[in-house]
């Protein structure tokens, strides 16, 4: 009775290991879509208020975050501060297998100076696994 158990244990954990293998680029391709979106509306996003007002009419989440907050305790994801505030959105991933294995938004960051205008745009999101083995000389890309 324990070698069936342990045999469908192994053989789960391979069937749990093996959609990421299969996404042929679904995510990174989801990732860019985002990218090249919010580059092709970037006039949109010139200011604060016109940013705000994108973000709201797609239903993106998302938070300002003052320059003071950002100078003195800015978040982990946050790499610089433009010397304005910063809009931090995040724009869901619809790919399940992307969701679950590699991430489940794509985190943007609208950085503004002090006169309210853009002057920074930048997409973040988790980076793919790669599986690799030198013994075989293989390359796998997990959740690509």
């Amino acid at each position: 009775m324990r070698k069936p158990v342990i045999a469908l244990l192994i053989v789960g954990a391979w069937v749990a290991l093996l959609p990421p293998l299969f996404t042929h680029g679904s995510c990174t391709a989801e990732f860019d879509t985002a990218t090249a979106e919010l580059a092709r509306v970037r006039p949109e996003l010139g200011t604060l208020e016109s940013a705000e007002a994108y973000l709201r009419s797609h239903a993106i989440p998302h938070q300002i975050l003052t320059a003071e907050r950002c100078e003195s305790a800015p978040p982990r994801e946050v790499e610089s501060c433009p010397g304005g505030p910063t809009l931090l959105a995040a724009i869901p991933v619809k790919g399940r297998i992307c969701s679950f294995y590699r991430d489940d938004r794509v985190r943007v960051q609208l950085g503004f100076n002090s006169h309210l205008q853009l002057v920074k745009l930048q997409t973040d999101m988790r980076p793919y696994r790669v599986l690799k083995s030198e013994m075989f000389g293989f390359e796998l890309d997990w959740g690509k």
